[in-house]
């Protein structure tokens, strides 16, 4: 395996482990109601830097172990089918992307569009949903990136 692929597979484990606990915390935190806690809103600021930081030492140890145990040429030399398959992946992940968030966007103005027919009001002005919309935002991300990863390894391995 190249160093491009180890590097490939720690981030797609590193992504998936540590925001699956920190998704499922929002989600556990939201069904039990919280929020209307004021506090909601630190406590998932305080959970996200935490997943932030513990994902870039995941990654940060696992790429040192890799390149220790990766011979320095291999790590220097970058053929031209990983340079083809990372862009192409790239782009795939950018369009997925872009059709998210437009995808979210227009759900956005439907709901508040429907809400008073409905009659229901949605106080988006309240610290608990603006952290559960900013964290969907967060989710797509994720999305795009372990699909970025996650495509440039098949393309990698397709291409061999």
């Amino acid at each position: 395996m190249s160093f491009r692929e180890k590097h490939l597979w720690i981030t797609v484990l590193t992504t998936v482990v540590v925001w699956a606990i920190y998704f499922r915390e929002l989600i556990v935190r939201v069904i039990d109601g919280g929020m209307a806690d004021p506090r909601f809103p630190f406590v998932m600021g305080v959970a996200f830097a935490g997943a932030v930081f513990v994902v870039s030492v995941i990654e940060v140890a696992l790429t040192a172990i890799a390149t220790l145990t990766t011979p320095r040429a291999e790590r220097r030399m970058k053929d031209e089918r990983e340079v083809h398959a990372a862009l192409k992946a790239s782009h795939v992940a950018l369009m997925l992307l872009i059709v998210l968030v437009i995808s979210l966007s227009v759900a956005a103005y439907f709901t508040a569009l429907a809400a008073p027919t409905f009659g229901t009001h949605l106080d988006v002005t309240s610290g608990g949903v603006l952290v559960v919309m900013a964290n969907i935002m967060v989710a797509c991300i994720v999305v795009a990136e372990l699909v970025r990863a996650g495509l440039t390894l098949a393309l990698l391995r397709a291409l061999r």
